[in-house]
């Protein structure tokens, strides 16, 4: 996986400069060249000769230089962390192809008079001549690679913001819509003891077991719920737990104050504090007790457990608090703690939009 990893890396470095539309910038700055070097500075008629002599073969030993210093100079050594022998190659290259250009001027290329070069003098004047284009036209080159290496570090930092993003819509959704299997088995438990008993308040205990479920998959999709339906959701919750209070030595009492008219939360953040109290039966009677403040812009859950938290109610507790301030941010506060009276007192303030 690393070394794919590592090549997609090496891949998307080597053609930075030329995807995403980035190739443009190469064809205007050539016909910059083309424009400025042989196009406006001769005076003859253009013709197809005079292109490929003072345009293609002036410039083929520059841009053999500038395009082995952006497709091979930066992505495997400079790039890859080896300074000493980018550099290295760099100027070794540039005087390389600097002194060559010089003889290949000289035996190939026809130049036009009245353009402003000329192939005659000494070798050291048009050789200095040669520098002097490499250098100027380099910088530009070298700007022009720049720019587009912060357009590329602008691009690569929004795909990393979506993938983020994408990355939280997806535990979002597992937040919500992961029912965890110790709960579903220990409800099915409840419905079939109750069944064979042939309790009265079976038929009611199928029918808020499925609104719960029935809630959970229409909601789970969504990012707020509206704050009525979420409670009158954990109060069929707390009725079906209640039922068989007998056997799951659990009671939950619910007290709200405050109009939950016209207002949301964010979509089964109460549904999912309220279950991993009942994925364990406790070892004896114990009260699970949920207050809840309907402020204008906030609501305030305060949960009081007359046992200590400990085992996998410890790590649900935790990971709940971890999970939702991830996703929501500073937005939610949840706090929860282990009193010195084997209690476990849980605060939760989630924002109303």
């Amino acid at each position: 996986m690393s070394n794919f990893v590592q090549q997609e890396i090496n891949n998307r470095n080597k053609w930075v400069y030329f995807t995403k539309y980035r190739w443009v910038a190469h064809v205007a700055y050539w016909t910059w060249v083309l424009l400025m070097g042989t196009v406006l500075r001769i005076k003859a008629p253009i013709t197809a000769g005079i292109i490929f002599n003072n345009f293609f073969l002036a410039n083929l030993n520059i841009a053999i230089f500038y395009y082995i210093f952006c497709l091979i100079l930066i992505p495997y050594l400079f790039k890859r962390n080896k300074p000493v022998l980018f550099w290295t190659l760099l100027v070794v290259s540039f005087f390389v192809l600097t002194v060559f250009d010089v003889y290949f001027n000289r035996t190939f290329v026809h130049v036009v008079e009245g353009t402003g070069y000329s192939h005659k003098g000494s070798f050291w004047d048009y050789y200095l001549e040669i520098v002097y284009v490499y250098v100027v036209n380099f910088l530009i080159f070298s700007i022009m690679l720049f720019f587009m290496e912060k357009n590329e570090e602008n691009t690569l930092q929004l795909e990393v913001a979506n993938e983020k993003r994408e990355i939280e819509l997806v535990k979002l959704d597992l937040l919500k819509t992961n029912i965890s299997p110790d709960f579903i088995m220990r409800s099915l438990d409840q419905l079939k003891r109750s069944a064979l008993q042939d309790e009265p308040y079976t038929p009611t205990s199928i029918i808020t077991f499925s609104e719960v479920l029935r809630y959970r998959l229409y909601r789970g999709k969504q990012a707020i719920t509206p704050l009525r339906e979420e409670l009158a959701t954990l109060e069929s919750f707390i009725k079906f737990i209640t039922f068989d209070y007998q056997n799951n030595n659990l009671l939950v009492t619910l007290e709200c104050s405050g109009v939950p008219d016209n207002k949301s939360i964010a979509a089964l953040s109460l549904i999912n504090i309220m279950e991993p109290f009942c994925k364990v039966i406790p070892d004896q009677p114990t009260v699970l007790s949920f207050n809840i403040h309907i402020n204008e812009d906030l609501l305030q859950v305060h949960i009081d457990y007359d046992k200590r938290a400990a085992g996998s109610l410890l790590d649900d507790l935790t990971a709940y608090g971890d999970n939702y301030n991830s996703l929501y941010g500073e937005t939610i506060h949840f706090q929860f703690e282990n009193c010195d009276d084997d209690h476990c007192k849980i605060e939760l303030v989630l924002p109303i939009s």
